[in-house]
């Protein structure tokens, strides 16, 4: 079950506390949230945090977490991005860098995850492929070589995922 957003801080707050440096990624503290604060002034904040099977950068802003690329999106374009995503195009997320950042549904979000997109059927030995579009399943058929499902799989993805598909293999 997807999580449900929340809304971020105000813009003009944010501005007040933190820096972001669209090249390298990193957010700066610029102010004092707290006493304990006083020696990450000019210095990076957010933690690397592992949830479910994922790492993400969260940041805690008086006493909420939030994650680092939603208040980077903010700050960037002064939009609260929603119930949307703010995705990692390369995967990594470790790399907040502007360039790297955009904003996918759910579905585009799952679109950009490794996944081979076949399976290789016990009753005929055959490969079957599918593909996911918009929480439907898409039956690509079934082809006597790993490599046909994966060309299938592929095209597949290029024609529905378009700049979302992920060609890792899982």
């Amino acid at each position: 079950m997807p999580r449900k957003w929340e809304p971020l801080p105000a813009l003009e707050e944010l501005k007040e506390y933190y820096e972001y440096e669209p090249n390298t990624g990193k957010m700066l503290l610029k102010k004092k949230r707290c006493n304990s604060d006083a020696s990450r002034i000019n210095k990076q904040v957010g933690n690397l945090r592992k949830r479910d099977k994922r790492l993400v950068w969260t940041i805690t802003h008086k006493g909420s977490n939030y994650y680092l690329s939603r208040i980077i999106w903010l700050l960037m374009t002064g939009v609260d991005p929603g119930p949307l995503h703010v995705e990692h195009k390369n995967r990594n997320p470790e790399d907040n860098s502007w360039g790297n950042l955009r904003l996918a549904t759910a579905c585009e979000n799952g679109w950009n995850q490794p996944s081979k997109g076949f399976t290789k059927r016990k009753d005929s030995g055959k490969y079957r492929a599918r593909i996911s579009v918009n929480n439907k399943r898409i039956h690509l058929g079934n082809f006597n070589t790993e490599k046909e499902a994966r060309e299938a799989v592929e095209e597949a993805k290029k024609a529905y995922h378009k700049d979302f598909a992920c060609f890792d293999l899982e």
